[in-house]
Order: C-alpha cells, then sequence, then structure tokens
C-alpha cells in the first residue's frame, strides 16, 4: 500500500477510533453530522449577487444591503444612492404602514398628490399583492414614487427617486420586476437562505444563533441546522443518508421512524434518532439542484412532538427564492487524472476492488465530475468470469478505503487460481493481479 493510500486508512482509522472511543453521552449527533460533512449552516450572508435578502421579511430586491439598525420604523432595508438627484430604497414600514414612512419624508419637506392602486405581484409570490403607487415632491425640484405593499402582517415600500417623475416611474418599475418574496414570513418569522441564496424556509418564532438557528419551546430550546453537501460527494441521497446513519449508529443513535415527504417539490426522507443524551434528532435528506441538503433538528425528547411538527414546517416551507447565488463547489473535472490504480483483494468468496488517482506529477488527483462510466472484468486465462459497469460522481466513491462491499465481484463456488482484473475509469485504464484461494 502506497504513502498516500496508508495515511487516507490512517486518518480514517483515527476517526472511527474516536467516535468508538466516546461514550453516547459525550457525542452530540449534530458534531457527527458536522464532522461526517465537513460543512455548516451557509444562511448568515444577506447578500446575494446583486441582491440583499431580508432574511426577516423574506423578501429580495436587487439593491445594496443598508447597515442594520434598531429603533422605531421605518426601518430601510436597502438603498442606492446614485447621486443628488437619484436614488432608490426598501423599507419596512411597521405596524404604521404607509402612514410612518409619509409622516419622514414630510418632516423633510416632501408632499404627496394622492395613489392609485396597483395589483403586482412579487416574483415567487402565490397570489397578487394589493400595492399603491404614490407620487411625491421634494423641494429641490427632485420627482419620486413611492409602491408601497402588506404581505403576512408586514408592510414595505420601494422609493425612488430621480429628476423627472417619468423617470422615477420607469426605475421604479425596473426595480419591481426583481423583487421576490416568500408567502408566510409573519413579523415573529424568519427565512434564513441555503445553497448560496437559492432555497429558504418559513421558521416560524426561530431566531439566529451564529450558524445555527434556535426556538425557545417552553422552558428549553430547539436548534436547527442545514448543510449543504456537493451533489458529486455521494452517488444519491440514499447513499448519504446510509453513510450517515451508520456514523450515527456508531456513537449510540438509532433511528426509530422515517417518513418520506415531499421537500422543495422532490421526495426526500426524514427519520427520527435518539442516543442515550435524552435528546432527540430529525435529520431530513434531500437533492435539490446543485447539490443535497442535510437538515438537523434537535431537542429535548420531552418536546418530541414539537420536534416533529417544526420538522414538518420547514420541510412544507422550504421553497426557491427566486434568486440565485454561486453554484456551490467548482467542477474536479476528471481529465485532471493522469494514472489510475486499481487495487483488489480477496474477501471470502468475492473480490473487492477499488481505485485511486493520480495526476501527471504522480500526486494524488482527485475529482468531482457526474456520469463518469467505470467498468471492471475479472478474467482467468482470458476467459471472462465476473464484469460489473455502472457511473461515479466523485474520485472518492471509487476509494478502495470507501464501501468496496458496493462494488463485490462474486466468485463462483470452488473457483480458485490466479486472475486478472482489468478495469476502465472514463478514458484511463488500469490492470492488477490477484491469487483466488
Amino acid at each position: 500500500m502506497g504513502k498516500f493510500a496508508f495515511a487516507v486508512f490512517l486518518l480514517e482509522a483515527v476517526i472511527i477510533t474516536a467516535v468508538v472511543m466516546h461514550s453516547p453521552q459525550q457525542v452530540n449527533a449534530s458534531d457527527i453530522v458536522t464532522r461526517a460533512l465537513d460543512a455548516s449552516m451557509d444562511g448568515m450572508a444577506v447578500a446575494v449577487g446583486d441582491y440583499t435578502w431580508v432574511e426577516d421579511g423574506g423578501v429580495g430586491v436587487r439593491l445594496p444591503p443598508a447597515p442594520l439598525t434598531e429603533g422605531a420604523y421605518p426601518r430601510l432595508l436597502a438603498a442606492k444612492w446614485v447621486d443628488a438627484t437619484r436614488s432608490s430604497a426598501l423599507w419596512e414600514l411597521g405596524p404604521q404602514g404607509f402612514t410612518s414612512l409619509q409622516h419622514k419624508l414630510e418632516a423633510d419637506g416632501a408632499t404627496f398628490s394622492g395613489s392609485e392602486n396597483y395589483p403586482w405581484r412579487p416574483r415567487g409570490y402565490p397570489v397578487e399583492l394589493v400595492a399603491h403607487r404614490t407620487p411625491v415632491a421634494f423641494t429641490s425640484g427632485r420627482r419620486g414614487l413611492i409602491v408601497d405593499w402588506s404581505a403576512t402582517e408586514r408592510s414595505f415600500a420601494i422609493v425612488v427617486v430621480d429628476s423627472t417623475a417619468d423617470q422615477a416611474s420607469r426605475r421604479a418599475d425596473d426595480l419591481l420586476r426583481e423583487v421576490t418574496q416568500i408567502k408566510g414570513v409573519g413579523p415573529d418569522a424568519i427565512a434564513p437562505l441555503f445553497f448560496q441564496g437559492r432555497y429558504t424556509a418559513v421558521l416560524d418564532g426561530w431566531k439566529r444563533e451564529d450558524s445555527r438557528v434556535r426556538k425557545r419551546v417552553q422552558n428549553a430550546w430547539l436548534s436547527l441546522r442545514v448543510f449543504q453537501v456537493p451533489v458529486t460527494e455521494f452517488e444519491n441521497a440514499g447513499r448519504l443518508q446510509f453513510e450517515l446513519e451508520n456514523k450515527l449508529d456508531a456513537a449510540g443513535f438509532k433511528r426509530s421512524a422515517g417518513l418520506k415527504p415531499s421537500i422543495a417539490g422532490v421526495e426526500g426522507f426524514v427519520g427520527e434518532y435518539y442516543g442515550n443524551d435524552g435528546f432527540v434528532q430529525r435529520i431530513a435528506y434531500v437533492r435539490l439542484d446543485g447539490g443535497y441538503l442535510v437538515a438537523l433538528m434537535q431537542g429535548p425528547e420531552s418536546l418530541r412532538g414539537a420536534v416533529g411538527e417544526e420538522m414538518d414546517a420547514f420541510t412544507r416551507t422550504l421553497q426557491q427564492t427566486g434568486i440565485s447565488g454561486p453554484t456551490g463547489p467548482g467542477v474536479l473535472y476528471f481529465n485532471r487524472v493522469g494514472k489510475v490504480r486499481c487495487l483488489a483483494w480477496q474477501d471470502g468468496r468475492r473480490v473487492l476492488w477499488g481505485a485511486f488517482f493520480d495526476d501527471g506529477r504522480q500526486q494524488p488527483a482527485l475529482w468531482r465530475q457526474e456520469g463518469v462510466g467505470w467498468n471492471i472484468q475479472l478474467t482467468q486465462g482470458g476467459q471472462m468470469i465476473r464484469e460489473r459497469e455502472g457511473e461515479a460522481n466523485t474520485s472518492r466513491a471509487l476509494n478502495p478505503l470507501v464501501d468496496p462491499e458496493l462494488r463485490a465481484l462474486d466468485l463462483p463456488e470452488g473457483f480458485t487460481g490466479d486472475v486478472e482484473l482489468a478495469l476502465k475509469i472514463g478514458s484511463e485504464r488500469a490492470t492488477t493481479r490477484i491469487t483466488i484461494r
């Protein structure tokens, strides 16, 4: 076994030993999942490309974020100042609605000239809203347009100022076409971003705390962490679930129930897990565009019902935001591989195998690319004994130390002798020989 293979084997052994040596009371399910996925919740950023996403409002606008402020409404959420005559802004108006913004602008010398109903449907919103368009004039000669609307007991307004009323109206229309909003984000809810801004969910009564969100129920807390896993890391969501459950099982956490709900329009899986630490976990798994989502919600066993209800609400409200950020980790193309090394060994009445990949400098080469085909043939004296083929999305899927039993070649009864294994992965080939006893 080469130095690289030995190093990988040693690392795997250290990780396994660390998990086994700890008792279930000392190991937290969230920590196990975090270590296994080497990922963390990515919903803290409010800027997604040209968009600002208002987490506690469920609304996105193509404007830079404004500094967060505490205090009375109206509250400035996002704004862009072009020059002394042109600006655009998104405001949250608070319980008083339009009146609060009107009083603020009138204090600056603005005058209003009536308003009209403006039926409007933000991107991503399921129904049409009744907004209002209100022209406004400033003492400096500038003209502006205000479009205000209410959704789920929240009031917002777009304010565009320009040198003329026509220009303000055109710029307001352009900005409104790009506004995206989701339904159900009330005064006590938040809508964190997942998958670099492509997805969100409505979390009623939850509050952000660093990389997770929490909700107080009775005299205890529920916590939620959401992870993004690149689609090339696992063949499918079932394999991801299988590997995580094996690690949880090794640490003393058993699955007691499972459901297959529709999550963002895709069939997912939600499992319930118990350890000996007095907590219950619900973990959701689903493949979305660009990767897998894993959501872990945890609470005391006494709040098992609340954990179930909150996870149901999360999976039911998970949806696309209508905005797009980066697509995640870049593709590591298979063409960086210069050489394949095939390893094989006998395990009872079957042969297990795997592959390591080197680049042109004989250094380990990792790749992530969907649909890389492989074929392996076990022959003796030119006669085909066994053949298997499939597809892999990552070098990890074919690593000899990662689930080789999934690639097993069963041997005929009583079969012995020298055999050759010919492996083809993509355009690369490798062979190895072993003796069957």
